[in-house]
């Protein structure tokens, strides 16, 4: 109970910060943009395969876009809800910049030559549309629980429910054996296989809603971890 009362009072002074950040309070953006929280994100940006030039730029632009406005839309701090850790939502922000760039550098390097200028224009008009939010965390949130979702969808529905008796609602996997007729053993194996079956199946979902993303398991859980709408409402378009 302590500790959600800290983590609420430490969200409600995050706020309070980025309030008046926004309104012009030079040490409150200086909070912010702590040399601090600058050096994570662009170490966080080269962890996840950011040269370090790239990891700067990134970062540079993230922190310009926080205060000022963008092309006509309004600051990127005032996207943020208070719902988790400004840091958390920093980080997923820049995280979500760097596979975008890394998607359409991607893309641009299967381009065909600029002696075919006609097929370079037809590749470019293929490319997706990115949406106005193209500096929130929902596109990736969209993936992350679409590619969740159809793994989950394949998994046996006995094995399942036996993952969530061990791992969700804490049951013994000895009580569980007892309950099924099965050995311990059987047991364990048989959430291990699943749980491996819902890490290869999300990546290889995630691979099929986007060639171009590269992201790593531990990329999928960490951005699930700091998601505050990972389940929330889902996306009109299926």
């Amino acid at each position: 109970m302590g500790e959600n009362n800290a983590a609420t009072q430490n969200r409600s002074k995050e706020i309070q910060r980025v309030e008046a950040a926004l309104t012009g309070d030079e040490a409150a953006a200086a909070a912010i943009r702590s040399p601090q929280a600058n050096a994570q994100i662009e170490a966080i940006l080269r962890n996840r395969g950011a040269s370090a030039t790239e990891a700067a730029d990134l970062t540079a632009d993230l922190w310009a876009d926080c205060f000022g406005e963008r092309g006509g839309r309004r600051p990127l701090l005032e996207k943020y809800s208070g719902k988790g850790p400004l840091g958390a939502f920093l980080t997923r922000t820049a995280l979500n910049r760097l596979i975008d760039f890394k998607r359409r550098q991607k893309f641009r390097g299967q381009l065909p030559g600029a002696a075919d200028p006609d097929a370079l224009g037809d590749a470019f008009d293929r490319l997706p549309a990115e949406p106005d939010a193209d500096d929130s965390e929902d596109r990736l949130v969209g993936m992350l629980r679409k590619a969740l979702l159809v793994a989950f969808a394949k998994v046996d529905p006995e094995k399942l429910a036996i993952m969530k008796l061990v791992n969700i609602h804490q049951l013994d996997q000895g009580q569980v054996a007892k309950m099924w007729g099965w050995s311990q053993s059987k047991v364990s194996r048989s959430i291990s296989a699943v749980m491996v079956g819902i890490r290869d199946d999300t990546m290889a979902e995630l691979q099929r809603i986007d060639p171009w993303l590269d992201l790593r398991w531990e990329d999928f859980i960490s951005l699930c971890k700091d998601s505050t709408n990972l389940f929330g409402e889902p996306e009109s378009n299926a």
